[in-house]
Protein backbone atom coordinates (compact mmCIF):
# COMPACT_ATOMS: atom_id res chain seq x y z
CA UNK A 1 0.00 0.00 0.00
CA UNK A 2 1.31 3.45 -0.85
CA UNK A 3 0.25 6.97 -1.70
CA UNK A 4 2.02 9.95 -3.24
CA UNK A 5 3.22 12.65 -0.89
CA UNK A 6 1.38 15.75 -2.07
CA UNK A 7 4.40 17.92 -1.16
CA UNK A 8 7.22 15.91 -2.73
CA UNK A 9 5.44 13.75 -5.35
CA UNK A 10 7.33 10.72 -4.08
CA UNK A 11 5.99 7.30 -3.22
CA UNK A 12 5.25 6.97 0.49
CA UNK A 13 6.02 3.56 1.97
CA UNK A 14 3.54 2.13 4.45
CA UNK A 15 4.83 0.05 7.33
CA UNK A 16 3.29 -3.20 6.09
CA UNK A 17 5.96 -3.21 3.37
CA UNK A 18 8.63 -3.20 6.08
CA UNK A 19 6.76 -5.85 8.09
CA UNK A 20 6.96 -8.05 4.97
CA UNK A 21 10.73 -8.36 5.48
CA UNK A 22 9.98 -10.55 8.51
CA UNK A 23 7.99 -12.88 6.25
CA UNK A 24 10.79 -12.82 3.69
CA UNK A 25 13.03 -14.13 6.45
CA UNK A 26 10.75 -17.17 6.79
CA UNK A 27 10.75 -17.70 3.01
CA UNK A 28 14.55 -17.67 2.89
CA UNK A 29 14.76 -20.16 5.77
CA UNK A 30 12.23 -22.45 4.07
CA UNK A 31 14.29 -22.43 0.90
CA UNK A 32 17.51 -23.15 2.83
CA UNK A 33 16.10 -26.30 4.48
CA UNK A 34 14.16 -27.61 1.49
CA UNK A 35 14.77 -31.33 1.06
CA UNK A 36 15.81 -31.94 4.68
CA UNK A 37 14.90 -35.37 6.06
CA UNK A 38 13.42 -33.91 9.23
CA UNK A 39 12.06 -30.71 7.75
CA UNK A 40 10.40 -29.32 10.89
CA UNK A 41 13.52 -29.79 13.01
CA UNK A 42 15.76 -28.31 10.30
CA UNK A 43 13.46 -25.31 9.91
CA UNK A 44 13.37 -24.75 13.66
CA UNK A 45 17.16 -24.89 13.97
CA UNK A 46 17.66 -22.70 10.89
CA UNK A 47 15.74 -19.86 12.57
CA UNK A 48 17.07 -20.57 16.05
CA UNK A 49 13.61 -21.27 17.44
CA UNK A 50 13.08 -23.34 20.58
CA UNK A 51 9.92 -25.11 19.41
CA UNK A 52 8.78 -26.51 16.07
CA UNK A 53 5.65 -24.35 16.37
CA UNK A 54 7.54 -21.11 17.08
CA UNK A 55 7.36 -20.14 13.43
CA UNK A 56 3.57 -20.05 13.79
CA UNK A 57 3.94 -17.76 16.80
CA UNK A 58 6.33 -15.60 14.79
CA UNK A 59 3.89 -15.40 11.89
CA UNK A 60 1.02 -14.54 14.25
CA UNK A 61 3.09 -11.69 15.71
CA UNK A 62 3.86 -10.30 12.25
CA UNK A 63 0.17 -10.49 11.33
CA UNK A 64 -0.62 -8.66 14.57
CA UNK A 65 1.85 -5.91 13.68
CA UNK A 66 0.07 -5.42 10.37
CA UNK A 67 -3.46 -5.59 11.76
CA UNK A 68 -2.85 -3.16 14.60
CA UNK A 69 -1.06 -0.77 12.25
CA UNK A 70 -4.34 -0.30 10.37
CA UNK A 71 -5.95 0.87 13.61
CA UNK A 72 -3.00 3.16 14.42
CA UNK A 73 -3.08 4.64 10.92
CA UNK A 74 -6.79 5.36 11.31
CA UNK A 75 -6.08 7.05 14.64
CA UNK A 76 -3.64 9.42 12.97
CA UNK A 77 -6.21 10.17 10.28
CA UNK A 78 -9.37 10.62 12.35
CA UNK A 79 -8.36 10.32 16.03
CA UNK A 80 -11.63 9.66 17.93
CA UNK A 81 -13.94 10.47 15.03
CA UNK A 82 -14.26 12.00 11.56
CA UNK A 83 -14.97 15.74 11.87
CA UNK A 84 -16.63 15.81 8.46
CA UNK A 85 -19.37 13.52 9.78
CA UNK A 86 -21.76 15.61 11.83
CA UNK A 87 -23.03 13.54 14.75
CA UNK A 88 -22.97 13.56 18.53
CA UNK A 89 -22.20 9.88 18.99
CA UNK A 90 -20.30 9.68 22.29
CA UNK A 91 -20.22 5.92 21.89
CA UNK A 92 -17.95 6.25 18.87
CA UNK A 93 -15.52 8.37 20.87
CA UNK A 94 -15.17 5.66 23.51
CA UNK A 95 -15.03 2.78 21.03
CA UNK A 96 -12.23 4.45 19.12
CA UNK A 97 -10.39 5.46 22.30
CA UNK A 98 -10.49 1.93 23.71
CA UNK A 99 -9.64 0.43 20.31
CA UNK A 100 -6.66 2.71 19.68
CA UNK A 101 -5.19 2.12 23.13
CA UNK A 102 -5.63 -1.64 22.82
CA UNK A 103 -4.11 -1.66 19.32
CA UNK A 104 -0.99 0.08 20.62
CA UNK A 105 -0.76 -2.34 23.56
CA UNK A 106 -1.14 -5.40 21.33
CA UNK A 107 1.40 -4.14 18.84
CA UNK A 108 3.97 -3.39 21.52
CA UNK A 109 3.58 -6.93 22.86
CA UNK A 110 4.07 -8.31 19.34
CA UNK A 111 7.38 -6.42 19.08
CA UNK A 112 8.52 -7.84 22.42
CA UNK A 113 7.58 -11.40 21.43
CA UNK A 114 9.34 -11.11 18.07
CA UNK A 115 12.46 -9.85 19.83
CA UNK A 116 12.41 -12.94 22.05
CA UNK A 117 11.94 -15.33 19.14
CA UNK A 118 14.77 -13.70 17.18
CA UNK A 119 17.09 -13.64 20.22
CA UNK A 120 17.40 -9.86 20.06
CA UNK A 121 19.52 -8.53 22.95
CA UNK A 122 17.51 -7.61 26.06
CA UNK A 123 13.83 -7.93 25.07
CA UNK A 124 12.96 -6.78 28.60
CA UNK A 125 14.39 -3.37 27.75
CA UNK A 126 12.00 -3.11 24.78
CA UNK A 127 9.07 -3.97 27.03
CA UNK A 128 10.24 -1.46 29.64
CA UNK A 129 10.63 1.27 27.01
CA UNK A 130 7.05 0.83 25.85
CA UNK A 131 5.73 0.81 29.41
CA UNK A 132 7.42 4.15 30.11
CA UNK A 133 5.51 5.90 27.33
CA UNK A 134 2.66 8.30 28.09
CA UNK A 135 0.26 6.32 25.93
CA UNK A 136 0.87 3.28 28.14
CA UNK A 137 -0.13 5.40 31.11
CA UNK A 138 -3.21 6.60 29.24
CA UNK A 139 -4.15 3.01 28.49
CA UNK A 140 -3.87 2.10 32.16
CA UNK A 141 -5.98 5.06 33.20
CA UNK A 142 -8.60 4.94 30.45
CA UNK A 143 -8.53 1.51 28.86
CA UNK A 144 -7.50 -1.27 31.23
CA UNK A 145 -7.14 -0.36 34.93
CA UNK A 146 -9.59 2.50 35.24
CA UNK A 147 -11.08 1.14 38.47
CA UNK A 148 -7.89 -0.36 39.96
CA UNK A 149 -5.06 1.82 38.72
CA UNK A 150 -1.75 1.81 40.63
CA UNK A 151 0.13 5.09 40.50
CA UNK A 152 3.73 5.01 39.28
CA UNK A 153 6.69 5.82 41.52
CA UNK A 154 7.00 9.38 40.24
CA UNK A 155 3.40 10.18 41.19
CA UNK A 156 3.75 8.46 44.56
CA UNK A 157 6.80 10.60 45.35
CA UNK A 158 4.99 13.75 44.30
CA UNK A 159 1.90 12.88 46.37
CA UNK A 160 3.15 10.69 49.27
CA UNK A 161 -0.18 10.65 51.14
CA UNK A 162 -2.43 9.48 48.29
CA UNK A 163 -4.12 6.12 47.88
CA UNK A 164 -1.80 4.18 45.59
CA UNK A 165 -4.55 2.00 44.15
CA UNK A 166 -7.17 4.34 42.80
CA UNK A 167 -10.01 4.77 40.33
CA UNK A 168 -10.25 7.21 37.45
CA UNK A 169 -13.04 9.05 35.71
CA UNK A 170 -12.62 10.19 32.14
CA UNK A 171 -14.22 13.63 31.96
CA UNK A 172 -16.65 13.24 29.08
CA UNK A 173 -16.79 16.99 28.52
CA UNK A 174 -13.10 16.92 27.50
CA UNK A 175 -13.56 14.16 24.93
CA UNK A 176 -13.67 15.39 21.35
CA UNK A 177 -13.12 13.81 17.98
CA UNK A 178 -9.61 15.27 17.79
CA UNK A 179 -8.62 13.83 21.19
CA UNK A 180 -6.63 16.99 21.90
CA UNK A 181 -7.45 17.16 25.59
CA UNK A 182 -8.34 13.84 27.20
CA UNK A 183 -8.66 14.56 30.91
CA UNK A 184 -8.88 11.97 33.69
CA UNK A 185 -9.26 12.56 37.42
CA UNK A 186 -8.81 10.03 40.21
CA UNK A 187 -10.29 9.68 43.70
CA UNK A 188 -7.33 11.62 45.14
CA UNK A 189 -8.35 14.54 42.90
CA UNK A 190 -5.18 14.09 40.85
CA UNK A 191 -5.79 14.79 37.19
CA UNK A 192 -3.87 13.98 34.02
CA UNK A 193 -4.34 15.43 30.56
CA UNK A 194 -3.33 13.75 27.32
CA UNK A 195 -3.19 14.85 23.70
CA UNK A 196 -3.91 11.67 21.75
CA UNK A 197 -1.81 12.54 18.71
CA UNK A 198 1.14 13.60 20.86
CA UNK A 199 1.26 10.36 22.85
CA UNK A 200 0.55 8.31 19.73
CA UNK A 201 3.39 10.00 17.85
CA UNK A 202 5.74 9.27 20.74
CA UNK A 203 4.78 5.60 20.56
CA UNK A 204 5.07 5.46 16.78
CA UNK A 205 8.58 6.87 16.87
CA UNK A 206 9.73 4.22 19.35
CA UNK A 207 7.91 1.38 17.57
CA UNK A 208 9.47 2.32 14.22
CA UNK A 209 12.89 2.47 15.84
CA UNK A 210 12.53 -1.06 17.21
CA UNK A 211 11.08 -2.32 13.93
CA UNK A 212 14.18 -1.19 12.04
CA UNK A 213 16.50 -2.58 14.70
CA UNK A 214 14.77 -5.98 14.63
CA UNK A 215 14.92 -6.13 10.83
CA UNK A 216 18.62 -5.26 10.83
CA UNK A 217 19.23 -7.84 13.56
CA UNK A 218 17.43 -10.47 11.44
CA UNK A 219 19.54 -9.66 8.39
CA UNK A 220 22.75 -9.78 10.37
CA UNK A 221 22.12 -12.92 12.41
CA UNK A 222 19.63 -15.07 10.49
CA UNK A 223 20.32 -14.47 6.80
CA UNK A 224 23.37 -16.48 5.86
CA UNK A 225 23.89 -16.01 2.13
CA UNK A 226 25.43 -12.74 0.98
CA UNK A 227 22.98 -12.36 -1.91
CA UNK A 228 20.03 -12.66 0.48
CA UNK A 229 21.57 -10.19 2.91
CA UNK A 230 22.06 -7.68 0.10
CA UNK A 231 18.51 -8.11 -1.16
CA UNK A 232 16.93 -7.54 2.24
CA UNK A 233 19.27 -4.68 3.13
CA UNK A 234 18.64 -2.98 -0.23
CA UNK A 235 14.88 -3.30 0.20
CA UNK A 236 15.10 -1.76 3.65
CA UNK A 237 17.41 1.06 2.51
CA UNK A 238 15.07 1.96 -0.35
CA UNK A 239 11.99 2.02 1.88
CA UNK A 240 13.26 3.91 4.91
CA UNK A 241 13.71 7.38 3.35
CA UNK A 242 10.09 7.28 2.16
CA UNK A 243 8.55 5.65 5.23
CA UNK A 244 5.18 7.15 6.05
CA UNK A 245 5.06 10.26 8.19
CA UNK A 246 1.77 9.89 10.01
CA UNK A 247 1.64 13.58 10.84
CA UNK A 248 0.95 14.18 7.14
CA UNK A 249 -2.27 12.15 6.97
CA UNK A 250 -4.35 13.92 9.63
CA UNK A 251 -7.66 14.30 7.77
CA UNK A 252 -9.31 16.02 10.72
CA UNK A 253 -6.62 18.69 10.63
CA UNK A 254 -7.10 19.09 6.88
CA UNK A 255 -10.85 19.42 7.41
CA UNK A 256 -10.40 22.14 10.05
CA UNK A 257 -8.03 24.10 7.81
CA UNK A 258 -10.38 23.85 4.82
CA UNK A 259 -13.28 24.95 7.00
CA UNK A 260 -11.28 27.92 8.24
CA UNK A 261 -10.37 28.95 4.67
CA UNK A 262 -14.03 28.62 3.66
CA UNK A 263 -15.13 30.91 6.52
CA UNK A 264 -12.52 33.53 5.53
CA UNK A 265 -13.74 33.49 1.95
CA UNK A 266 -17.33 34.01 3.07
CA UNK A 267 -16.30 36.93 5.27
CA UNK A 268 -14.43 38.58 2.40
CA UNK A 269 -17.55 38.41 0.21
CA UNK A 270 -19.56 40.38 2.76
Amino acid sequence: MFFMNRFTNKKVVYKDEVFYLFLLLIQIALRDVKGSIDFEDAFKRRLGFQSSTDWKKFRACVDLLEDTEYAIESAFQFQLGDLSIKNNDHGELYIRLYGILNAVYLQSKAFVEISKLLHYPNPKLIDKSFKELKIYKLRGIAGSHTVDYEHDLETKKQYPKIKNITTFRILQVTLSKTGKNICAIDENNISFEFNLLDVLSEYEKLATNYLIKLIRHSIDKLVHKKVDKLEMQNRLDIMLPNLIDYSMINKNDQYEKEKYVSILKKLKRK
